[in-house]
C-alpha cells in the first residue's frame, strides 16, 4: 500500500481517520509489510506483501463461508488435469495466464468449461464498459470483489487512481501487472458491505459478477452511496439475475450453491429496489447486444462457420438493424433472462 492511502481510510471499529503506520519493509513503490494502527481506538491492521488486511475478526456467516470456500477451491485446472488453488506460488508458476486476463491466450483454461472461461466470455463486455464509462485521468476508482485484479489493472492503465478490494488474497497477481505495465493500485482485504473508507472518497465503484453475493442490496448500496463523491457512480457488470417469469429454482444456481458459493439471483425490479433503498435515484440499465455476445462466444470456441454465424455477422455489419434488434429484445430479457446487462447508478 502507498502511504497516501491513509488520507482516505477510516477505522472499522471507531470510524476515526487518524493513523500510525509502522513500516517493516518498503520498496520504491509501496509499503510491503508492516502494521497500521488507529490512534483513536488502537486497533491494528496488518500489511502483508503490499496488501492491507482490514477484514473484521468475525465476518457475517455468508461472507466467512464464501472466503473459506474460495481459498480452499482448486481454481486453476490445467489441460493435464492438475488442480491448483490460487496462491502466490500458483500465480508465479502460471504468470502468462494471469497476465493475459481477461481475454486469455487461446489456451484451454479460457475455453468453455475451463478455469477462466467466465473471464474470457465477458472480456468483450468489460472493454465495452470501459468505453461506455468515459473515464477521466485521475478519477478515483474502487473495484469491489476484485479477485485477480485484472479490471483494476485496466482502470489503472487508463490513468485512474485505483483501489482493489476483495475478501481473498487472489489479487496478489497485482505484482505481475505492476512489473509488466509500470502501473499501480492499492489492494485491501475487506468486506464490501463494510467499507473502510471515508465518506465521499471515490468517483466510481465497479463490480463484475460480485455484488449478487450480497444478502441485503439496500445495506450494500447505502455503503456504496456513502463512500462515493457527489455525482459518483456505481457500475455493476454481468450480475446474476432472474427473469420475472423465470423458474427461480434454476439448476445452475443450485449447482453453484451446492458447490459452496454464496449465490443470490434477483430480478431487475429487485435490483432497482435495492439500489433505491441505498439512496440512489438515478439508475440506468444497459443491455449489451446478444448478437455480439453470440459471435464472440463462437469466436472464443473457434467454432466452424455456419449459416447462423454468418447471419449474426451480417447483422453486426448493419448498425440500424443491429440496434433495432437489440432494443426489441430488452423486455423479453427482463421477463425471461437478463443476459449480458449492466446497471449504472449515480449519486
Amino acid at each position: 500500500m502507498k502511504k497516501k492511502l491513509l488520507d482516505f481510510l477510516r477505522c472499522l471499529s471507531c470510524s476515526k481517520t487518524d493513523w500510525q503506520l509502522d513500516a517493516v519493509t518498503e520498496d520504491a513503490r509501496e509499503v510491503r509489510d508492516g502494521t497500521l494502527r488507529c490512534r483513536g481506538c488502537s486497533r491494528a491492521y496488518r500489511v502483508r506483501s503490499g496488501i492491507l488486511e482490514m477484514l473484521e475478526d468475525e465476518l457475517p456467516p455468508e461472507v466467512a463461508h464464501e472466503k473459506e470456500h474460495a481459498e480452499s477451491f482448486d481454481y486453476l485446472v490445467t489441460g493435464a488435469g492438475e488442480k491448483h488453488p490460487i496462491s502466490r506460488e500458483t500465480i508465479l508458476k502460471f504468470s502468462p495466464l494471469f497476465l493475459s486476463l481477461p481475454g486469455g491466450d487461446g489456451s484451454g483454461v479460457f475455453m468453455p468449461g475451463g478455469s477462466f472461461d467466465n473471464q474470457a466470455g465477458n472480456a468483450m463486455r468489460f472493454f465495452q464498459t470501459l468505453d461506455l464509462l468515459k473515464l477521466c485521468k485521475g478519477e478515483r476508482v474502487l473495484e469491489v470483489g476484485a479477485s485477480f485484479g485484472w479490471a483494476s489493472r485496466h482502470f489503472a492503465r487508463r490513468g485512474c487512481e485505483v483501489t482493489a478490494l476483495d475478501i481473498t488474497r487472489y489479487f496478489e497477481a497485482a505484482d505481475l501487472y505492476f512489473a509488466a505495465d509500470g502501473i499501480y493500485y492499492d489492494r485491501i482485504m475487506a468486506d464490501m458491505s463494510r467499507l473502510p473508507f471515508a465518506d465521499g472518497t471515490f468517483d466510481l465503484i465497479f463490480s463484475h459478477s460480485v455484488i449478487h453475493h450480497c444478502k441485503d442490496l439496500g445495506v450494500l448500496f447505502k455503503e456504496f452511496h456513502r463512500v462515493l463523491a457527489p455525482g459518483g457512480r456505481v457500475a455493476a457488470l454481468h450480475e446474476c439475475s432472474f427473469g420475472l417469469l423465470e423458474n427461480k429454482s434454476g439448476k445452475a444456481l443450485k449447482e453453484a450453491i451446492d458447490a459452496g458459493f454464496n449465490e443470490n439471483a434477483y430480478t431487475i425490479p429487485q435490483w432497482k429496489k435495492g439500489i433505491r433503498r441505498g439512496g440512489f435515484k438515478k439508475i440506468r440499465l444497459h443491455f449489451f447486444s446478444l448478437v455480439d455476445s453470440y459471435v464472440d462466444r463462437k469466436t472464443l470456441r473457434k467454432a466452424r462457420p455456419t449459416a447462423k454465424l454468418a447471419a449474426a455477422r451480417w447483422i453486426q455489419s448493419h448498425p440500424f438493424i443491429h440496434n433495432l434488434l437489440n432494443a426489441c429484445t430488452v423486455w423479453l430479457r427482463i421477463l425471461l433472462r437478463p443476459k449480458a446487462w449492466m446497471m449504472i447508478a449515480a449519486k
